[in-house]
């Protein structure tokens, strides 16, 4: 009985849309590296960009089966180099529409953990362009995006996250999934928050926040530093990129929902320039990917380590 109930368990399934550029190089990397922490599996995705009508003009059928018969090779062969290497399992999908459709289908069909996606850009015209935004990706994934530059990854892991502390409601959950990689990977978490006004920083809602959510962090045994910057001409995302730089950062991990009312909050605008410009991985959540993505903060975190307490304070 308890064979059979373990057979039937459902591997977590990453996916990786694969342009074949060196981001997309990275983001497979990147994916196994965390796929062997979920003990999940990979889901390769190349999308044959269906043209527009001109372009379809000079484009026959037979070009569409020939693209992706070089396309689906390609993977299958990437797949299988890549489970030899690092024994991780590789799926490979192959379509043809709107890169954008495609991905996000593809994520509630595979009820994806994660996408991890490389900021694409054009690469080989003959197999896939992706020219698909990378914001409309995270903003309407199911789950949380994970976006990866074109620098190499040296190691497995991550040493020291950088979490930007604001007063939304959902401060407590990303406060959760940075502890559950932490004990994972044995990593630092560092607090960083920036302030909108000219109020002073002991008087300030986010220092209280930001102290109350160190205080948790080190009761479950983990290094945390927290730091809070006044306004300043400095626009926001500079400002973090700095502490980031200072502190060593390797994994940034930002909400990117908008809350009504809400003033020292990392979204919008200063998500989208966080996303853009970033050097490190940026682990990216939206409130429909916090819910969907519980599972694997319950996994690794002991029951009820946040009291009501803690929540009252976090969430206030």
């Amino acid at each position: 009985m308890t064979t059979k109930s373990t057979k039937n368990i459902k591997k977590a399934a990453v996916l990786v849309p694969y342009d074949f550029g060196p981001s997309s190089e990275v983001a497979l990397k990147e994916a196994v590296c965390i796929t062997k922490y979920l003990k999940g599996e990979i889901y390769l995705l190349s999308v044959v960009r269906k043209g527009d009508f001109f372009s379809q003009l000079f484009r026959s059928e037979r070009d569409n089966r020939r693209i992706q018969r070089e396309v689906r090779n390609k993977l299958k062969e990437l797949a299988t180099n890549t489970k030899k290497e690092t024994g991780v399992r590789v799926i490979t999908i192959v379509e043809q529409g709107n890169p954008l459709d495609v991905i996000l289908e593809q994520a509630n069909i595979l009820n994806a953990q994660y996408i991890i996606m490389g900021k694409l850009k054009e690469t080989k015209p003959d197999l896939n362009i992706f020219g698909t935004s990378i914001l409309q990706v995270i903003s309407e994934s199911p789950c949380p995006v994970i976006t990866v530059s074109d620098s190499p990854i040296q190691e497995c892991g991550f040493r020291n996250i950088v979490l930007p502390i604001d007063l939304t409601k959902q401060t407590l959950e990303k406060v959760s999934k940075a502890i559950a990689w932490a004990k994972y990977y044995n990593s630092n978490i560092h607090l960083v928050g920036v302030l909108s006004g000219g109020i002073s920083v002991r008087k300030s809602r986010l220092h209280l926040k930001m102290e109350k959510a160190k205080l948790i962090v080190e009761r479950e045994g983990i290094v945390c530093s927290a730091k809070l910057y006044e306004k300043s001409e400095e626009p926001v995302h500079q400002t973090i990129f700095k502490h980031v730089k200072e502190v060593n950062g390797d994994l940034l991990m930002i909400m990117t929902h908008q809350e009504l009312g809400v003033v020292d909050s990392y979204i919008g605008a200063i998500a989208q320039k966080m996303i853009k410009v970033s050097d490190i991985p940026v682990v990216s959540f939206t409130s429909k990917a916090i819910e969907h993505n519980n599972y694997f903060v319950s996994g690794f975190l002991p029951f009820e380590i946040i009291d009501n307490k803690d929540l009252k304070h976090l969430k206030g």
